[in-house]
């Protein structure tokens, strides 16, 4: 069985709109990566916008207070749950320690 892929180029009309809506969200280096559009397709067309926006939303930000040079799609891929703000790691005692 072949594997199914949401061909984003062939789909037109409404949705080409609410999906351009939903990219304009996306960090700009990775609005080419067509893994995360696949993926923002699939949640649009089932979850629809309001929901795919709130989950980026909440993905983006966590996701700029990350080092390093991780692609979006991964970090999404990763399915980690992540707390916003992002507490830093402790280095030594606290202040005020004895």
């Amino acid at each position: 069985m072949a594997p199914k892929l949401i061909a984003i180029e062939d789909r037109s009309g409404p949705f080409r709109m609410v999906f351009q809506r939903v990219m304009r969200m996306v960090p700009d280096r990775d609005k080419n990566d067509k893994r995360l559009q696949r993926m923002l397709a699939f949640r649009v067309i089932n979850d629809g916008e309001a929901a795919t926006a709130s989950y980026l939303i909440r993905k983006i930000r966590f996701f700029v207070h990350l080092p390093g040079p991780k692609s979006f799609y991964e970090f999404l891929v990763d399915g980690e749950d992540h707390e916003f703000p992002p507490i830093p790691p402790l280095d030594g005692d606290p202040p005020g320690a004895a």
